[in-house]
């Protein structure tokens, strides 16, 4: 007998239950390694007391950092970015998502695969040639300017970089890919035919594509808002590289108090409520999507 036969016959005899509990040990063992024990740690720095000689007084425990969360109006300013950030980037986001998934999935042929190629070979490259793509693209000498200067559209060129406006579309970059791929991955469920019987019953495209098409890619577009709003909140290359010093976010913040200014019981507290708020959304998303996939209605 062998060593898989061996393993086979063993997991059979065990209860259900403790089988399942032994295939989940691997995968518990991994949660406790590479998010449980680095969020206790920072969980337990952020309650440390703060320090002008060291990054943080080593055995102690005190509020400090959460303190400088709660009373430094510059960090309520930058929270309060980082959520409208994290909210536009995520709308628009969606939006392109589900047109996109749409276009590919009534697409047929090399038209299709090289709409879906697009999203996937996206997700192969670096964040950084990304931006700076989005430089190349989006600059005042760049392809749009320069394309639309050469038809007569614009007098002078658009300013679509170092600033909000180039935040924004930086981070598209990142996450419209993924978003469109959770998109697709539910639409392309959907039986095209109950779009012919709309179209033969007499609803218009427009028409089929809310009442028919929509409902039935709700959960993808819930997997898709989750993902954008969770890597938008953390956003930190995007805002940094092609927006301007107004585009601050709380990873930015977390970034400068860590590495600058050493004040490590403020980064973590910083980081500790950032990460709270990913965690309530998700827990959220996934408690409305257990209860039906009715994230949207």
């Amino acid at each position: 007998m062998s060593l898989t036969d061996a393993r086979a016959v063993g997991l059979s005899g065990l209860p259900t239950r403790w089988r399942t509990a032994a295939l989940l040990v691997p995968l518990l063992a991994l949660d406790v390694l590479v998010f449980l024990v680095p969020m206790a740690y920072l969980v337990r720095v952020s309650l440390t007391a703060r320090s002008d000689g060291g990054a943080f007084v080593e055995g102690t425990w005190s509020l400090d950092g959460y303190r400088y969360v709660a009373e430094t109006p510059l960090v309520h300013e930058i929270l309060g970015f980082t959520l409208v950030f994290g909210v536009l980037v995520t709308v628009l986001a969606v939006a392109v998502a589900v047109v996109y998934a749409y276009a590919a999935w009534r697409a047929t042929g090399w038209t299709r695969r090289l709409l879906l190629a697009g999203a996937v070979c996206s997700l192969f490259t670096t964040t950084v040639v990304k931006l700076f793509a989005v430089v190349l693209v989006f600059s005042p000498r760049g392809v749009v300017n320069d394309a639309l200067g050469a038809v007569g559209l614009l007098a002078e060129p658009l300013l679509l970089v170092d600033n909000l406006t180039g935040a924004v579309l930086a981070q598209l970059y990142i996450v419209v890919p993924y978003a469109v791929l959770a998109v697709y991955a539910v639409l392309s469920t959907l039986d095209d035919r109950l779009v012919e019987a709309a179209l033969d019953l007499g609803a218009d495209r427009t028409r089929v594509f809310r009442e028919v098409v929509v409902p039935h890619v709700r959960p993808g577009v819930a997997v898709a808002g989750i993902i954008s709003f969770t890597w938008s909140v953390g956003a930190y290359p995007a805002p940094l590289l092609v927006g301007s010093g107004s585009e601050q976010t709380a990873a930015i913040l977390v970034s400068q108090l860590l590495l600058t200014d050493f004040d490590w019981p403020a980064a973590a507290a910083l980081a500790v409520v950032t990460v709270s708020v990913v965690l309530v959304t998700l827990l959220v998303g996934l408690w409305r999507l257990d209860d039906g996939g009715e994230l949207l209605g």
